[in-house]
């Protein structure tokens, strides 16, 4: 069972800094090649290169030999991005060259900036790459005269945590972006109105760091719950938390065989979806009726949520007298309740 780590002492790691950045520091790629990450492009950059275990606490170096063979494996190789609570585990592959050095960990890949206070925007080799560098974890192992002192190096400089214009959705922004909760591709349209599909995938991400799973597949997988891809006939190519949350009965579609990913979200359907989530984790019960004078207007199959979200505050109405069931719902505000149910259920 693979868990969310957390983050190590401070006193474990140094900083480097970087004079360029090879890829667009605004907005992300979703991925990248290694070599890009690194801002290494030719092996000749390369001044020396160790390979070091974070709690073992030593190092070894390789020879030019082994340098070159390292960067030719490793330079075309695609990386993608994530966020990480902590990237600092396991073996760490340290590349120095004139311009700075940085460490690419094969567990948890290379570390670009942070994103926010507690977490770290890092790109990752896929699974079946990594085997490709895993002869370094051998190297390092094997090797039986190794010197101490070396550490990971991180990139501390910059933070890809972007916050909203709006005031008041700043400190919920901030909280989401420490408790692992909002993913990078929301922090570039707060106010949009967020759609079936982005919505689902919040709530995706909030199943998974909830049950201290760094992804809703994981936690699907150990879970030994069973789902059908592409269930819908409009899904393909969309993101699998609408499949999962489908099988655990958490979503529906607008029929038997259509989602509508890309359909803005409604406000009652953002308070069944909540208040769904929160049964997975608690017996949902409510004492009191609904009092918003447009109550009449909200969906029969939608009232017992409704009435959830505002008891326990998880969401509130556009006033106090108005609840506005049939209206949008933002990217921001999405994120605030997403916060609130985060910390009310502990």
């Amino acid at each position: 069972m693979r868990k969310i780590f957390k983050a190590l002492p401070a006193a474990l790691i140094i900083a480097s800094t970087v004079t360029a950045n090879a890829y667009n520091v605004v907005n992300l790629p979703e991925s990248m090649t290694l070599s890009d990450a690194m801002e290494v492009f030719n092996a000749s950059e390369i001044t020396r290169i160790t390979v070091s275990d974070i709690f073992d606490g030593r190092y070894t170096t390789l020879n030019q030999t082994e340098i070159n063979q390292f960067f030719n494996t490793a330079k075309d190789l695609k990386v993608y991005r994530t966020v990480n609570p902590t990237p600092f585990r396991g073996i760490s592959v340290n590349i120095y060259t004139a311009d700075g050095s940085k460490s690419y960990l094969l567990n948890s890949g290379i570390q670009i900036g942070t994103y926010g206070e507690e977490n770290y925007i890092c790109y990752k080799l896929s699974e079946t790459d990594t085997e490709k560098l895993l002869y370094l974890d051998d190297r390092y192992w094997d090797e039986s005269d190794k010197a101490g002192g070396e550490y990971v190096h991180r990139v501390t400089s910059k933070d890809f945590l972007k916050l909203p214009e709006a005031q008041w959705s700043r400190g919920f922004v901030t909280e989401a972006a420490a408790k692992n909760l909002i993913p990078y591709e929301f922090t570039k349209s707060y106010g949009d109105n967020i759609t079936r599909e982005q919505f689902c995938r919040l709530i995706g991400n909030f199943i998974a760091v909830k049950n201290n799973y760094n992804s809703l597949e994981e936690y699907m997988s150990d879970a030994g719950g069973a789902y059908l891809r592409n269930y819908f006939e409009d899904c393909a190519g969309t993101d699998n938390s609408i499949n999962i949350l489908y099988a655990l009965g958490v979503v529906n579609g607008k029929d038997e065989t259509h989602f509508d990913p890309n359909g803005i979200i409604t406000r009652e359907e953002a308070a069944t979806l909540l208040s769904k989530t929160a049964d997975l984790f608690w017996d949902l019960e409510t004492n009191t009726g609904l009092r918003y004078d447009d109550r009449d207007y909200i969906s029969e199959w939608a009232k017992f949520y409704v009435t959830w979200v505002t008891e326990y505050k998880v969401m509130t109405g556009v006033n106090e007298r108005e609840f506005d069931p049939k209206g949008y719902y933002t990217i921001e505000q999405a994120v605030a309740t997403i916060v609130r149910l985060y910390n009310l259920l502990g």
